[in-house]
């Protein structure tokens, strides 16, 4: 008999269970996950009320608004944000910038165009990389060339045609740049065999260079066309 009760001791079984308690035990979780939801419930009614009072004399900036159901309701900002964002899903409030960039230039110069800077700097730094000759600007000018060539005309060609992230999957992206690089790199160098300046080192990059910024200044301007566009049909 000692070894049968040590064996069940070990695999934890509880010899004085019943199948009431369990019974019991179920009862009490179940009660307790709905007496949760209940007050999750009960929250966000609470946060859904509160800002649909607030927002229905003027508009509020978000921060402020969170800051003040905050103090208001003695909730986390997670949580309020959450039920936010969940009212901005189901259409009951609207979420948009303040002022929206109303230039081309404000927008170019706004955190949305990161990505153009980002790429600029890019190609500015392959030019001046290219040209090293000794040192660790070496191993960069190997980088950077490389770059500018088999990477960076082909990426803003393809954020030109396809100017939406959901358009098309980063992997595809990435990879169809490569492609369309190399042939944006040897339509360039069949251009410039028939110009003075011939096939050298500088008239290639200069060229690529060109082509890159100036497919990135085509891109910004079609991105902020959709912004434009975007922030019109929310205004009204």
């Amino acid at each position: 008999m000692e070894p049968d009760l040590a064996k069940r001791n070990s695999l934890g079984i509880d010899r004085n269970s019943s199948p009431a308690e369990k019974t019991r035990a179920q009862f009490n979780n179940g009660f307790r996950r709905k007496e949760t939801l209940a007050n999750e419930s009960k929250t966000g009614k609470e946060i859904e009320t509160l800002v649909l009072q607030k927002l229905t004399t003027k508009p509020i900036p978000l921060a402020r608004l969170v800051r003040e159901l905050s103090n208001d309701l003695a909730y986390t900002s997670d949580k309020i944000i959450a039920k936010i964002a969940s009212l901005q899903a189901d259409r009951k409030i609207l979420i948009r910038e303040p002022v929206p960039y109303k230039r081309f230039l404000d927008y170019l110069l706004s955190p949305l165009s990161i990505w153009f800077w980002e790429q600029t700097f890019a190609t500015l730094a392959s030019i001046g990389f290219v040209f090293a000759s000794s040192g660790l600007a070496l191993y960069l000018r190997y980088i950077f060339g490389a770059l500018l060539v088999l990477f960076l005309p082909g990426y803003t060609l393809l954020g030109f045609i396809y100017s939406k992230k959901e358009d098309i999957d980063y992997l595809t992206r990435t990879s169809v740049s490569f492609v369309m690089s190399l042939a944006i790199t040897t339509l360039v160098g069949l251009a410039l065999n028939f110009t003075p300046f011939g096939i050298t080192l500088l008239a290639v990059v200069l060229s690529l260079s060109t082509v890159t910024i100036g497919l990135l200044f085509l891109t910004a301007h079609r991105k902020y066309s959709y912004y434009r566009l975007a922030n019109i049909t929310t205004s009204e």
